[in-house]
């Protein structure tokens, strides 16, 4: 294997090993540490429209820099949040990964996954699914999210409060 194939191989599998990493903590309630796997400009994205191709020219069901994501973590762990109470319990089963190179300068790896995700509260429960994708960025400490996207395949329907991320 040349130099250039192991470490191709070597960011494939780091990347996945991300993306189920970033699930974990989710469904661990590791809010916090999710948050810092964005990179300082990332964005959390769930269009709200198939194939929706701008945040900007149609209204979204999330989009969240860094900085608002922070705000939405804090609210997470606020005592008296009425959609908290009793906590969101979720898990996020991710499958078919696949890495590439990045085409853009901007980010290095893209990585798309399908998602399911179980969310339970109040003894009911409730089941999103579609495909997340990924850019990536290496910094010194690892990979951080430059845009987090998750397309949901009912995103037109009408949804309650997403109170914890996808």
């Amino acid at each position: 294997m040349s130099g250039t194939d192991a470490a191709r191989a070597e960011d494939e599998a780091a990347a996945v090993r991300f993306v189920y990493e970033e699930a974990r903590l989710l469904d661990e309630r590791r809010f916090e540490e999710w948050l810092e796997l964005f990179d300082l400009q990332g964005v959390y994205w769930v269009p709200s429209q198939p194939g929706q191709v701008s945040a900007r020219d149609t209204l979204s069901l999330v989009h969240e820099h860094r900085s608002l994501l922070a705000v939405r973590v804090a609210r997470l762990r606020q005592a008296g949040m009425h959609s908290q109470n009793p906590p969101v319990r979720t898990h996020h089963h991710v499958s078919a990964v696949v890495v590439r190179a990045a085409q853009a300068a901007d980010f290095d790896l893209e990585v798309d996954a399908s998602l399911i995700l179980c969310e339970w509260r109040h003894d009911e429960g409730r089941w999103f699914a579609g495909r997340t994708h990924h850019r990536l960025r290496r910094d010194g400490s690892g990979l951080r999210i430059v845009l987090k996207r998750v397309d949901l395949i009912n995103c037109d329907s009408p949804h309650r409060a997403l109170t914890v991320p996808l």
